[in-house]
C-alpha cells in the first residue's frame, strides 16, 4: 500500500468536493483511496477539462463534475466534508485564495487534502540515490519549461514551488494536525522505453505550440530560447532518464 493510498484509507470521505480537477485522476484516487464516501464533486474552470473528467469519472458511484472556478466556489459554507486538490496549486495565480475557499465550503471536522509536486528534486540525493533523483530533475526541468510556454501564450503556470512555500501554503487558519508526507517515484527503469515515447510526444506537443505562439506573444530571441530548452530537455530525457517529480501530501483537519 502506498503512503497516498494508506492515508486516504483513514479517512471519511461524506461530501467530497475535489478542485482544479483537469483529468479527475485525483477524484478517482480518491473515490477509490478513501474508507466512505456519500458524494464527489469534481470541478474545474475549464471547459474542456470538465468535458474530459466527466469522461473519464463516468460510472463512478455518486460523482458529478462541475464547471467552477476554484477561488469563488457556488457552495454553502460547510457543504462538503473533505475538499482535495491536487498538483493544481502552482497553476493558480492566487493559491492561498483557493485554499481559503476551500476551507469556507469544509465542514468543521472535514480534512483538507493536498498533494503538489515541487521542484526539490535530487537536493537531498547521495550516491546510491542520484540515478533516480536526476530523473526526477528531467520531470522538475520539463515542468519549468512547460509552464514558460503556457505563459508566453497567455495561460498562467507558474513553476513549482519548494517544499518551504508549499509548507507555508498549509499554514490556514482553522486547520490543524496537518501531516505531512514526502513523496518519491523510486520505481521501474528511468529509461523505460514506453515512458521515454510519451515523454518525447509531450515534448512534441510543446514544440508545436512554440512554433504557435501569437505574433506579439514572444520574440524571436524569447522562440529561440524555448525551442533550445526543449531541444535539451529531449537529450537529457534520452541519456539522464525520467521519473515523476517528487511530491508531498498535505493533510489537515478543519476546526
Amino acid at each position: 500500500m502506498d503512503i497516498i493510498t494508506e492515508r486516504l484509507s483513514c479517512l471519511q470521505g461524506g461530501r467530497v468536493l475535489d478542485l482544479a480537477t483537469g483529468s479527475g485522476a485525483f477524484a478517482r484516487r480518491l473515490a477509490e483511496g478513501l474508507a466512505t464516501y456519500e458524494e464527489l464533486v469534481a470541478v474545474d474552470s475549464a471547459p474542456r477539462a470538465v468535458e474530459t473528467a466527466a469522461q473519464n469519472l463516468s460510472g463512478l458511484r455518486a460523482a458529478r463534475v462541475e464547471l467552477a472556478d476554484a477561488g469563488a466556489l457556488p457552495y454553502p459554507d460547510a457543504r462538503f466534508n473533505l475538499v482535495g486538490i491536487a498538483n493544481s496549486l502552482h497553476h493558480l495565480r492566487e493559491p492561498k485564495a483557493v485554499l481559503a475557499e476551500a476551507l469556507r465550503v469544509l465542514a468543521p471536522g472535514g480534512h483538507l487534502v493536498v498533494l503538489e509536486m515541487h521542484r526539490e528534486a535530487g537536493e537531498d540525493a547521495t550516491d546510491a540515490n542520484a540515478v533516480a533523483a536526476n530523473a526526477a530533475m528531467t520531470h522538475v526541468l520539463l515542468h519549468h519549461w512547460w509552464g514558460a510556454i503556457d505563459r508566453a501564450g497567455g495561460l498562467y503556470h507558474a513553476e513549482t514551488f519548494d517544499r518551504a512555500t508549499i509548507r507555508a501554503l498549509m499554514c490556514i487558519p482553522r486547520l490543524e494536525e496537518v501531516s505531512v508526507d514526502e513523496l518519491e517515484d523510486d520505481s521501474g527503469d528511468p529509461r523505460d522505453p514506453d515512458t521515454l515515447a510519451e515523454i518525447e510526444a509531450v515534448i512534441a506537443q510543446y514544440r508545436a505550440k512554440v512554433a504557435a505562439l501569437p505574433p506579439g506573444a514572444a520574440t524571436e530571441a524569447e522562440r529561440g530560447e524555448l525551442a533550445a530548452r526543449g531541444e535539451k530537455l529531449l537529450e537529457r530525457a534520452r541519456t539522464i532518464g525520467f521519473r515523476s517529480a517528487p511530491s508531498m501530501l498535505c493533510i489537515g483537519r478543519k476546526i
